[in-house]
């Protein structure tokens, strides 16, 4: 009980302190997922505590991982109307994602020459967190680097976005949606909420539908990289 008390008060607490330092100053670096995450790390190492203390203590957190995923169908059916006027350019667009995706980890896998299970780790790098630990923990990946995989994923999509928005002359808020939510899953939701409504609207659509496309090709996947590589 103790352990859970400082536990989850610390990681709650550190959590919203970075929430609310991003959501002054808007500065995409400042993200709450990866900065909750670098200074859990670095507590644990000064202060000399074992991480499996702190996992034991953060189980009341992990436990709602489940019903997270479960309630991602409540977006998807609030935005079934953008769903239903859009439906051929967000699912043939995010099937192409989907692809494109499988390619950039085996291009990964083969520049690392990594093994079995750090292909099984990298599979859901694109994919909203509870989804992501659930296909690589079923994949026989290592789920807690995952998450790492998966935030980092987030991060780096939402630095890039604006760039390659700029370059290419993307202004389509269904375009700018579709992109952020296949790749920067729901870190790149909350960039898409900053361009406009549609923008988030789309995002939260294509984050949902990215995560079920990558849930039934994920064995399919991993069969064929690990056949190639």
């Amino acid at each position: 009980m103790i352990e859970m008390l400082w536990t989850v008060g610390l990681t709650i607490g550190v959590y919203v302190g970075f929430y609310y330092l991003q959501d002054k100053y808007k500065i995409s670096l400042l993200n709450p997922l990866l900065l909750t995450a670098t200074f859990i790390i670095i507590f644990l190492i000064v202060v000399n505590i074992d991480y499996s203390v702190y996992q034991e203590g953060t189980k009341f957190i992990s436990f709602f991982i489940g019903p997270a995923t479960v309630s991602l169908a409540l977006p998807l059916y609030e935005k079934l109307c953008i769903l239903k006027k859009h439906w051929k350019a967000i699912i043939s667009i995010l099937a192409v994602g989907v692809v494109t995706h499988a390619l950039s980890i085996a291009a990964i896998v083969w520049l690392l020459g990594t093994t079995d299970v750090m292909i099984a780790t990298f599979i859901p790098k694109s994919v909203t967190t509870p989804i992501a630990m659930e296909i690589s923990n079923a994949l026989g990946g290592i789920e807690y680097l995952t998450v790492v995989i998966v935030v980092l994923t987030g991060v780096f999509g939402i630095l890039i976005a604006p760039l390659i928005f700029k370059l290419f002359k993307i202004t389509n808020p269904i375009a700018r949606g579709l992109s952020l939510g296949a790749t920067a899953h729901a870190v790149g939701t909350t960039k898409a909420i900053e361009y406009g409504d549609l923008d988030a609207s789309v995002a939260t659509l294509s984050l949902i539908i990215t995560g079920l496309l990558t849930v039934i090709a994920a064995p399919l996947i991993y069969q064929l990289l690990i056949m190639i590589i």
